[in-house]
This record gives C-alpha cells, sequence and structure tokens, in this order.
C-alpha cells in the first residue's frame, strides 16, 4: 500500500531525470528553441486561462505567470544576448559590431520589466477579477520580446509570436 501511493512520484521522478539527461546531449541551438518552444507554450495556456469563462481557476495565472517569468530566465543572462546578438551582426554583416550599451540596457530593462509586470498583474487578477489587464500584460510582454528580436536577422531570432518587421 505504502509503495502504490508513492508510484506516481516516482514516476514523474523517473520523467525529470530522463528529461535532463536528454538536455545534455543538446546543442546550444537545440536547447534554446526546446525552451522558446516551452516559453511559447506557456504564454499561450496563460492567455487560455485569462479568457477562460471558468475563472475559478484564476490562482493558475500566478503560477503561469512565474513559470514563464523562470523559462525565459532559461533562455541564459541578457549580457548573454548582448554578446550573442553583436556576434551574429558581425557574422550576418561581415563586420565587427559593437553592442550599443544604452540601447541594449533599455531592452533588457524593459524585458524584465514586462515579466515581473505579468506576474504582479497575474496576482492583481486573482484578487481583482480582471482578466484584461493580464492579456495587456501578455501584450506588453511580448513586445519587449520583438523589440529586440526585431533587431536581428531572421535566421538567429526568430518570429516569436507571428510575422515581425526587422529594423
Amino acid at each position: 500500500m505504502k509503495i502504490r501511493n508513492k508510484l506516481p512520484a516516482l514516476a514523474l521522478m523517473t520523467i525529470g531525470v530522463c528529461s535532463s539527461a536528454s538536455i545534455f546531449a543538446m546543442d546550444k541551438t537545440e536547447y534554446i528553441e526546446a525552451v522558446m518552444d516551452i516559453f511559447r507554450r506557456q504564454v499561450t495556456l496563460l492567455q487560455d486561462l485569462a479568457t477562460s469563462p471558468r475563472f475559478k481557476y484564476s490562482d493558475n495565472l500566478v503560477r503561469s505567470a512565474s513559470a514563464i517569468e523562470r523559462t525565459f530566465g532559461l533562455l541564459g543572462p541578457m549580457e548573454w544576448h548582448a554578446v550573442q546578438a553583436a556576434t551574429i551582426r558581425s557574422e550576418y554583416h561581415g563586420t565587427a559590431a559593437e553592442i550599443n550599451e544604452e540601447l541594449f540596457e533599455d531592452l533588457a530593462r524593459a524585458s524584465r520589466r514586462s515579466m515581473t509586470n505579468l506576474v504582479r498583474t497575474a496576482h492583481d487578477v486573482m484578487e481583482y477579477q480582471d482578466p484584461e489587464s493580464i492579456l495587456a500584460a501578455i501584450s506588453e510582454m511580448k513586445q519587449s520580446c520583438n523589440n529586440c528580436h526585431s533587431l536581428l536577422p531572421k535566421s538567429v531570432a526568430p518570429d516569436l509570436w507571428g510575422p515581425l518587421p526587422r529594423k
């Protein structure tokens, strides 16, 4: 009887260990693509939760928003993005590219702020039952992603949320 109660936990641990082991076999591009797939799915889930007529599960909005924020962190620190962007630009244009540190800092701050706002708004929605505000926070977060991605070639910075005009 005691083992039967522990089987679901053991199964989850086994899946987690196997999933973790497969991450080590990935190269950097595969890892980023896998994390981005999870990121997109979490955002879609949050949008679905926010627009669901059965809002009694609104505490899941907070959990989903927090998961999005943590998944965003799996993509690497913002400083890594700056170096990577300069390298990509350099390879794409064939010349050394410098990092516009002021622009990058503004974009990085906006991304962090949008993630924090998403979680804060999910807490507010849970308390005040205002689903439109979470949709606005999701839109702001998506725009912060697009602001960076639009500066890079499509081949290395995919359109996360649909067609994206390049700058």
